[in-house]
């Protein structure tokens, strides 16, 4: 999505799952797409969006980087209060584990920090930065683990267990060792992305190697308007 200031006066706002530009109230459309053709987000995408973040579905670490908007200045952080931060994190409930409950906004921005840093030096095939490294791996020992026996009817099964001293431990823990296991698995460190948009930074794990941009609805979208307007303009006048 193009977040960059337009004429000084662009804001940026989620309605009914859609991202839009507003440039002066009678204008408003969304990033990207022409008012007919408008491509339906998928669930991940449409539920995130409509929390108020652009994209969703990813793994924990890259869905907790992408809440930082790098590519305007100065960066834009969808994080914006304690409010949002509830949001993102009721919107990663189902992947977190049961005991999880929300850190401060405080403790999620310097996480999301760290992991914005490193995932982005591994883009960029840069060394980690010795700080975000300490920070991550802080973050993930405030929860130790444990495998515990639980009866499920006549059954015995092993369940993982998840402890923290402060509120908020188990998230930030459950976030740190997702961004450790995306960085120090090679295979999974390949299929990380950035959007294809240059005037996107968000990230992305691609499960299909012909994927190129963080949102269809969105990135997706918007180059597919471009390229339709640039046909019809060179159709049209030659150049």
């Amino acid at each position: 999505m193009d977040l960059r200031p337009t004429n000084g006066n662009t804001s940026i706002t989620i309605v009914r799952g859609y991202t839009y530009r507003l440039t002066k109230k009678s204008d408003i459309l969304p990033l990207g797409m022409s008012r007919t053709s408008v491509l339906r987000p998928n669930p991940d995408a449409s539920a995130a969006q409509a929390a108020g973040f652009f994209v969703g579905g990813e793994p924990l670490a890259v869905d907790l980087a992408d809440t930082l908007v790098t590519v305007t200045d100065p960066p834009t952080d969808l994080l914006s209060d304690d409010e949002a931060n509830r949001r993102f994190w009721e919107m990663e409930a189902p992947g977190l584990p049961p005991e999880w409950s929300a850190p401060t906004l405080t403790a999620t921005r310097r996480l999301r920090d760290a992991i914005r840093s490193l995932l982005d030096s591994a883009l960029l095939g840069v060394p980690e930065a010795e700080p975000a490294l300490d920070a991550v791996n802080k973050a993930s020992a405030k929860s130790p683990t444990f495998i515990a026996a639980k009866l499920d009817g006549p059954n015995l099964v092993a369940v993982q267990k998840w402890t923290g001293k402060a509120a908020g431990d188990i998230a930030l823990a459950a976030a740190a060792r997702s961004a450790i296991e995306i960085l120090a698995d090679p295979q999974t460190l390949r299929l990380l992305r950035r959007c294809a948009n240059p005037n996107c930074s968000m990230l992305f794990v691609h499960g299909d190697s012909r994927r190129q941009w963080c949102t269809a609805n969105i990135c997706g979208n918007r180059t597919r308007v471009a390229r339709h307007y640039h046909r019809h303009h060179t159709a049209t006048h030659g150049t």
